[in-house]
């Protein structure tokens, strides 16, 4: 689709944007038809109704408190970017160096985080209170270990 769109049609930047909205559209056509086929699934998964408005606001609420907090520390990445480019070709590099190891660093407390989340959230519903809590307490204990390892394996340097 990139090719496609960047090469063949020399859309460039417009074509690229285009190919990755409609790779994010099909996915999401994919994943949704696979869900509704799924007899395992079919219970977790509902259509979309007019009762899912009951409580928008607030759903709301949290939501755009969230959506922004995301989005100002996009925006510092960004920007950080801007002013790194504006340095120098050397600087940008630098931050994009810096950039994607800090991301990586983040994703594996992050999805151990998710997975805690799961559980904690499944026994939580099943009330057995104490599995939650022990995974719960599992989970900032082995994040804390991960970020302590890191910690040091980046101050060596």
């Amino acid at each position: 689709m990139c090719w496609l769109l960047i090469w063949h049609f020399e859309m460039r930047e417009t074509g690229a944007a285009i190919a990755t909205n409609i790779t994010y559209l099909l996915n999401m056509i994919i994943t949704d038809t696979w869900c509704m086929s799924k007899a395992s699934i079919s219970k977790t998964y509902c259509r979309p109704s007019m009762d899912m408005f009951n409580e928008v606001g607030a759903y709301l609420k949290v939501g755009i408190s969230g959506a922004l907090m995301l989005c100002f520390e996009w925006w510092a990445f960004e920007l950080l970017a801007i002013f790194s480019g504006l340095l120098s070709v050397e600087a940008l590099a630098a931050e994009v160096v810096v950039i994607n190891i800090v991301t990586f660093i983040f994703m594996i407390p992050l999805g151990i985080s998710y997975a805690a989340s799961a559980l904690t959230g499944y026994f939580i519903g099943r009330k057995k209170m104490d599995l939650a809590r022990k995974y719960a307490m599992i989970t900032l204990v082995f994040n804390s270990l991960i970020t302590l390892v890191v910690v040091i394996v980046l101050g060596t340097f």
